[in-house]
């Protein structure tokens, strides 16, 4: 990547967002570099481990990457784009455990119109925004925040948008919301964030203050040239750029 964009990003994020956590990069690669493979985690009372619990690392700068051989939740294979097909578990689990879909044929609905490519590597890795290095192909950049930043990055996303609807809160995982939809974003001509974290499953995972949002790396640029001619210097921010400290 150009480094010039990473550390511009950060002196923006700093000025408009002040003591605000730094967003957490992913991207598919064939190779680990110096990045952390962590073990499989071991089976808990729930029997399965969230990949927003593994990644927790990650956002005290420790970057991973994972599989489907270190991955805790066979739910997350599909949405990080491991697995094409819905098993019959997967589907168990969500209809009759989860309850978040009515019946088999909604899962298959749901599926059907989810339009990832699948992973375009043999690992999915995350990099928290300062530790990303020259030779890294960042694809999604995704934040975990409370409402007031999330606001500013919601305004930030339409500034530029023709429509109403620059950012979109899709059905699906926790995991589908911070990889699987914005990955399937990277190739559109009219490129949305995500909004997520919804999925009540995920909700015990994270702080009740904190939803994610995520955008495809040609929006996320987008949002960043966006910056100083946006209403991030205007008053109405001012206000509650406050809040922050």
């Amino acid at each position: 990547m150009n480094i010039e964009i990473k550390e511009r990003f950060m002196q923006e994020w700093e000025k408009y967002f002040p003591g605000r956590e730094l967003p957490i990069v992913c991207y598919y690669s064939d190779e680990l570099g110096d990045v952390e493979f962590p073990n499989r985690p071991k089976e808990n009372r729930k029997g399965y481990t969230c990949i927003f619990s593994q990644i927790a690392p990650v956002r005290r700068g420790r970057s991973r990457a994972f599989n489907m051989d270190n991955l805790g939740c066979f739910g997350s294979f599909i949405p990080l784009g491991f697995v094409t097909s819905v098993s019959d578990d997967v589907k168990n689990y969500i209809c009759n455990i989860e309850r978040v879909k009515k019946s088999y044929k909604h899962v298959d609905g749901l599926y059907e119109h989810h339009s990832s490519e699948g992973a375009s590597g043999k690992y999915l890795i995350f990099k928290r925004w300062d530790s990303l290095e020259e030779q890294d192909e960042p694809q999604v950049v995704f934040f975990l925040a409370n409402a007031d930043v999330i606001s500013g990055l919601h305004t930030l996303a339409n500034f530029d948008s023709m429509t109403a609807h620059g950012v979109v809160s899709p059905a699906g995982s926790g995991c589908d919301s911070i990889v699987g939809h914005p990955m399937s974003e990277l190739n559109s001509d009219d490129p949305k964030a995500i909004l997520g974290a919804l999925d009540p499953s995920v909700r015990a995972c994270v702080r009740p203050d904190i939803f994610t949002f995520s955008a495809p790396w040609n929006k996320f640029v987008a949002m960043l040239d966006n910056m100083e001619e946006s209403f991030l210097n205007a008053n109405c921010w001012t206000n509650v750029k406050s809040r922050f400290k």
